[in-house]
């Protein structure tokens, strides 16, 4: 444990380096009410990743604070052989976009089955799941992902009711997002997702919308 602290102030004083207290500012405008927000760039949170090793104690120690900057080292510093283990209950904790995205980039579209889980999350009630869900998905078929006949009725199941339901306007965007990539110079995907839907409603992916 007394390793884990001196290595979390270790990483502090890094980030004591790079503190901008101009972006910190930005930031709590923003709306970000961490307790404390050194307002570094996340290049530079890379660079001072690299100089630490992964270690699931020190990660997990430094997403329980509420600092803007410790919830995305966690992110950077988290082994991969954990990922499946806190990807539940650190979407459930983020409480800003921005952790969503890089826990989505950096943790979640590496699971091993990160496509059935990101369906998963695509039809839970919470928005930061289904945030998450949308985001995940996005990445794999960036990727090349394919989904099964059943996965993609799923798929196609939670955009209609995203599509209808525009309350929460990052989640459709997400959504749409994953269509289009899902869909992409693929006419049988576009044909069968325009066929799901109906005629009140064409989807036509364009690569302008990604």
């Amino acid at each position: 444990m007394e390793d884990i602290r001196e290595t979390i102030r270790n990483i502090k004083k890094e980030l004591r380096l790079y503190m901008n207290g101009v972006t910190s500012m930005q930031q709590r405008k923003l709306g970000m009410a961490y307790n404390i927000i050194f307002g570094v760039s996340f290049p530079h949170l890379r660079e001072i990743a690299g100089k630490f090793s992964q270690d699931a104690g020190v990660a997990k120690a430094l997403w329980k604070e509420n600092i803007r900057e410790s919830k995305l080292l966690a992110i950077l510093l988290l082994p991969a052989e954990c990922y499946a283990d806190v990807a539940e209950q650190w979407i459930g904790e983020c409480r800003y976009r921005e952790n969503a995205d890089h826990l989505a980039h950096r943790i979640l579209c590496k699971l091993p089955d990160a496509i059935d889980r990101a369906l998963e999350w695509t039809s839970n009630e919470k928005e930061m799941y289904s945030y998450c869900g949308y985001l995940t998905l996005s990445h794999l078929f960036r990727g090349g992902a394919t989904l099964t006949k059943e996965q993609e009725q799923l798929f196609f199941e939670g955009l209609s009711a995203h599509i209808a339901d525009n309350a929460v306007k990052e989640n459709a965007t997400q959504a749409l997002k994953a269509l289009t990539l899902y869909c992409d110079e693929d006419d049988e995907r576009e044909a069968r997702f325009n066929t799901f839907m109906g005629p009140e409603y064409t989807f036509c992916p364009s690569k302008e919308d990604v």
